[in-house]
């Protein structure tokens, strides 16, 4: 009974982005290095699926989850991720080529920002369908970074800090370099 009882605990726990993030392993230098250096050889024609939430839960399509841990207090707050711009800011984050004759669109499903305060980590959990020639690519990334991906400005109120933006950016190009490398496959 027990047992049961703790596998179905696990099971729900499991499928809460908030806590696979947590438990997640951090992302190593290598590895974002890798995805920042690497060459996207198409030309991202369109971005469409970005919203904001509000209020903000962690369903939301686009969400920055802030949590901050003290020994007799827990404070967490969702908010929406601070880009004003998503087209554009996403079109920089993944590097698109408009000198390509690979012509894409980007729709964004899902942007999952997580930062903690004991331990300092901030995280993202990107999922994108890329669209070329009609044919839609799904692409997943998940990034942690050990860091302050927050600044406590008073208990129950933090700042995203830029760091965390720079995250997303990473976590947005890696989701589209997974769902362009099965695009490549496909082709081949």
């Amino acid at each position: 009974m027990k047992a049961g009882l703790l596998i179905a605990v696990l099971l729900m726990l499991g499928g809460c982005v908030t806590n696979q993030l947590h438990f997640a392993s951090y992302t190593s230098d290598a590895e974002l290095a890798s995805i920042k250096n690497s060459a996207v050889q198409s030309d991202i024609v369109g971005v469409s699926g970005y919203e904001r939430c509000g209020p903000c839960t962690e369903r939301s399509k686009i969400v920055w989850h802030a949590a901050n841990h003290e020994i007799v207090s827990l404070y967490e707050g969702m908010a929406n991720v601070p880009v004003d711009d998503w087209v554009g800011f996403t079109k920089r984050a993944i590097g698109s080529d408009s000198t390509s004759s690979i012509k894409t669109r980007v729709e964004i499903d899902r942007v999952f920002v997580k930062t903690w305060s004991d331990p300092e980590y901030y995280a993202t959990d990107v999922e994108l369908s890329v669209y070329i020639g009609g044919v839609k690519y799904a692409g997943h990334s998940r990034i942690k970074i050990k860091g302050a991906g927050q600044t406590l400005i008073q208990r129950d109120k933090v700042a995203f800090n830029s760091a965390t933006l720079d995250a997303v950016s990473v976590g947005l190009k890696a989701a589209y370099l997974d769902a362009f490398a099965k695009f490549k496959t496909s082709t081949h």
